[in-house]
């Protein structure tokens, strides 16, 4: 057997028997009365394409129902985030360059990059470029196929994200990434200015480090919040509390200091898609923070000398303001 017909996920031979055709999942879902879930199973586990075929992936949609049916888990969850394989999104977050890190952006806010797929790339291949990572990825299927074109002798296809289960997994990764980066990093000064309530120098220092990570707009503030934490993870003599319950609300980050004459700081963050509400934004992040008494959590523990700031992003930029009523004693 020296002449084998390699069938792939380009082919469009058996392209229906690698995952389930909706067809099935519709069949699945309704057997178990689940047909109100067709809309959510399909954001998630659909968009695997073989040649001309699109499929979802049979093992997460397996679990997801027996998830709903036996152990009573109403939402969807991301089953294949914990195989081994996503090592390989690992090592392209990791070595990727400023244009990689561009192209990984654009793929995690749901556009759309254009590579040059290699059928004959094999394992021991695979981080010899940068593209034969793209490619490994595409063939394993963390990307999608979608126009085809040819450049001479190359095929070329326009690659995005499959569904949200893939998603999840780029965005956990990436968040990985970030943490690993932040420890080789020193924060001293941004961490002088937000204690000294120097808003425009924390502004400055914050943004080149948005300039340097891989953001996903569509997460809005959840990304920006675990952006954050990992920046202020560091902060000697602090704790920094994540949405703890205060006043009449839950604050977004609080700086709890170990001595109660030293600063404490409370952080309220907004999200914006539209650069010009950026201002506006940050003031009313600011009055949240009044308006739901949240430094009670801090008076109540003897902090009184308190810096409140109002964080307002737009993709990789900020606004930060001071709480200009700011009485410290």
């Amino acid at each position: 057997m020296n002449n084998l017909n390699v069938v792939s996920i380009l082919s469009n031979d058996y392209a229906e028997y690698f995952g389930f055709v909706q067809s099935e999942v519709d069949e699945m879902l309704i057997h178990y009365g689940l047909e109100d879930r067709i809309g959510e199973a399909k954001h998630w586990y659909d968009g695997y394409r073989f040649g001309q075929t699109e499929v979802y992936n049979p093992w997460s949609m397996i679990n997801y129902v027996d998830g709903i049916v036996n152990a009573k888990i109403p939402y969807p969850r991301p089953f294949w985030a914990h195989t081994s394989s996503n090592s390989i999104v690992k090592e392209v977050i990791e070595r990727a360059d400023g244009f990689t890190k561009d192209e990984i952006e654009k793929l995690v806010n749901g556009g759309t990059i254009t590579k040059t797929i290699h059928e004959d790339v094999t394992y021991a291949d695979i981080y010899k470029t940068q593209d034969n990572l793209w490619n490994f990825l595409f063939f394993t299927g963390y990307l999608k196929a979608g126009e085809m074109s040819f450049d001479g002798m190359n095929m070329q296809l326009n690659l995005s994200m499959p569904n949200m289960e893939i998603k999840y997994i780029y965005q956990h990764c990436i968040l990985d990434w970030f943490r690993e980066q932040v420890k080789t990093i020193d924060f001293t000064e941004l961490y002088s200015a937000i204690l000294a309530g120097d808003a425009e120098s924390f502004e400055k220092m914050l943004r080149r480090q948005l300039k340097a990570s891989i953001s996903y707009h569509d997460s809005g503030e959840a990304f920006y919040h675990g952006f954050m934490l990992g920046i202020l993870g560091g902060m000697d003599g602090y704790a920094a509390m994540s949405n703890r319950e205060s006043g009449f609300g839950r604050s977004d980050i609080i700086l709890k200091p170990l001595y109660e004459e030293d600063v404490a700081v409370i952080m309220e963050f907004k999200y914006v898609k539209n650069i010009k509400e950026m201002d506006a934004m940050c003031d009313d992040a600011l009055r949240q923070i009044d308006d739901m008494n949240y430094e009670d959590v801090l008076t109540e523990d003897g902090y009184f000398n308190i810096v409140k700031y109002g964080i307002c992003f737009y993709k990789k930029t900020c606004r930060i303001k001071k709480d200009k009523n700011q009485k410290n004693s």
